[in-house]
């Protein structure tokens, strides 16, 4: 592993080539794969139950062994090793879940690649952190995410293909996915291998005095909390769209698979887009717009169960929402985290986060198999769920409108200044 001097420790360095192509064979290894989990499990007999375990586990073990391992790259430094390691772990799970026969080997197997997970995630987005301009984040954030839906969409064709000329609406069309994304996610380990080691502490930070750094870690709670509540009812839903697409609506193997091709082209349409509006105005107003999006959506699922208009959706609102997620997530949680402590804020919120997301993915498969019962009718239970969340989501937006980040971005001050002079216009 190559070493950077001191003095080029101190210059704002563009991330290495590398960083970004790892992103891209993940990015494609993920969406490759994961969209096609649920389906894949429903093809396989799995009940909303076990689909709850396998939606809830995914969310939960990733997540809660993050800060044990966030803690080891904060202090070893040497963070490519810890994502080398896992990325190998995980590219073995994921070949193994490729030959499952039974929804009980894959929750088994989905367990073993959550493991992997835990080590990679916080780990990766210090690794992206240490390599950051601070002014620069929200465009180099959706650098990252262009380049890698270049390659997941790559991944979704290959599944689109894969379904289309097996013809069937079985589980088998999904398994050569799953064997891709293995081959993937052991390449993107290697690749890190020629990425120079950079020390946090030596990059560009601000200096705080302890008030400062007070407030920070007071919004960074804050912020953690609004997050979990909100993710709390957002999973509700997670493990009922695989039912609802295949059980309900009846949809063929390439409806699925087109289904979240449309989602992807979307997402990564408007990243470069969210990614300049971060850079302007600052994460927060962009996340709450992705809140605000998303709090609408179980809605109109609910009342409008028509895949064309679900897929209408994935265009409309679900593909900017999430890309204005998946930069502001991390926006925030780096522009409230010190440097040399970036992997363990990370690992913490992913922590609180996905114990939330575990316990909101259970407790909608659950309640979906009690009412399902109770109402006879599958779509009445399903209904029922759309409703709770969209106003468990409504409510957790509120959290967000109180949140202020001290860090301050050229049009935040622009917008702030021109309410001051509305306000003094008013009162002449």
């Amino acid at each position: 592993m190559k070493l950077l001097s001191s003095s080029e420790n101190n210059v704002e360095i563009e991330p290495p080539v590398e960083l970004y192509a790892y992103h891209a064979t993940s990015s494609f290894a993920n969406d490759i794969s994961m969209p096609y989990l649920s389906y894949f499990a429903v093809r396989l007999g799995a009940s909303f139950e076990q689909i709850a375990w396998i939606q809830s586990l995914m969310n939960l073990l990733p997540n809660a062994l993050q800060y044990f391992w966030g803690w080891i790259s904060d202090t070893k430094l040497v963070r490519t090793y810890w994502i080398i390691g896992g990325s190998l772990f995980g590219a073995i799970s994921l070949y193994l879940l490729s030959t499952v026969n039974d929804p009980n080997e894959m929750l088994f197997l989905v367990i073993i690649y959550s493991i992997s997970l835990s080590i990679i995630n916080p780990t990766w987005a210090a690794l992206q952190g240490d390599w950051m301009n601070p002014s620069k984040r929200g465009s180099t954030l959706s650098k990252f995410h262009v380049i890698g839906g270049l390659l997941g969409l790559v991944g979704s064709l290959i599944a689109v293909y894969s379904v289309y000329t097996d013809g069937s609406n079985s589980a088998e069309p999904f398994r050569p996915l799953f064997t891709f994304a293995a081959v993937a996610t052991f390449i993107g380990g290697l690749i890190l291998i020629r990425v120079p080691y950079r020390d946090p502490e030596k990059t560009k930070d601000l200096v705080l005095s302890e008030t400062a750094k007070k407030e920070y870690s007071n919004t960074f709670q804050s912020y953690v909390r609004a997050q979990a509540f909100y993710a709390l009812n957002m999973s509700l839903i997670w493990p009922l769209f695989a039912m609802i697409l295949i059980e309900v609506l009846e949809v063929d193997n390439i409806v699925l698979v087109a289904f979240s091709l449309v989602g992807a082209v979307s997402e990564m349409a408007f990243q470069p887009i969210m990614g300049r509006l971060v850079d302007r105005v600052g994460p927060l107003p962009v996340l709450i717009m992705s809140r605000i999006g998303f709090a609408i959506l179980p809605f109109i699922y609910a009342f409008f169960p028509i895949i064309e208009v679900m897929i209408l959706l994935q265009i409309v609102i679900l593909g900017p929402c999430f890309s204005a997620f998946l930069i502001t997530s991390n926006a925030m949680v780096l522009d409230l985290a010190p440097n040399k402590e970036r992997a363990a804020y990370f690992s913490y919120y992913n922590t609180r986060v996905g114990i939330t997301t575990f316990v909101g993915a259970l407790i909608g498969g659950y309640m979906a198999g009690y009412l399902e019962d109770f109402y006879n009718d599958t779509w009445k239970a399903i209904f029922t769920i759309f409703i709770i969340s969209g106003i468990g989501r409504s409510l957790g937006t509120i959290p967000f409108l109180s949140l202020r980040i001290p860090k301050k971005y050229p049009g935040s001050i622009y917008l702030v200044d021109r309410l001051m002079e509305f306000r003094m216009f008013k009162r002449r």
